[in-house]
This record gives structure tokens, sequence and C-alpha cells, in this order.
């Protein structure tokens, strides 16, 4: 799940920022561990709510991600 859902998360902010995934500034790892998130993720239910280049991002236990402004 771990690599999916932080693909997720960039490609959904890249294409509300313009530009490409790999340009963004901060990089998602400098805001979370996409290791840790998983493993929260993986051992409880519910979700994980985090911002990240001014979005709020929610991530379900079972994979949704949300990105709001």
């Amino acid at each position: 799940m771990a690599s999916e859902t932080v693909h997720e998360i960039v490609k959904t902010i890249a294409e509300r920022d313009d530009t490409a995934p790999e340009q963004l500034e901060p990089p998602l790892s400098a805001v979370v561990d996409p290791d840790a998130l998983t493993a929260v993720l993986r051992d409880t239910s519910g979700y994980v709510t985090f911002r990240y280049r001014g979005y709020i991002v929610t991530v379900g236990d079972d994979g949704t991600v949300t990105v709001e402004e």
C-alpha cells in the first residue's frame, strides 16, 4: 500500500499545482515517512491527516486518499 498511496498523493498534488511530480518541493518524504504511514494504517483502523504544500491530505486505512485545500 505504501508506494501506491504515496504515488496517489504526489500525483494528485502535482496535478493541482500544475507541475511534474518529481518537481514537488519539499518532497513528500520530507513531511511524512511513507513506511511509518503504512505501518500506522496497517496496525489501526481509521485515517491519518497531515498538511503538505498547503493541502490537507487524509489517507484512510483502506488506501483512499483525499486532498483538500
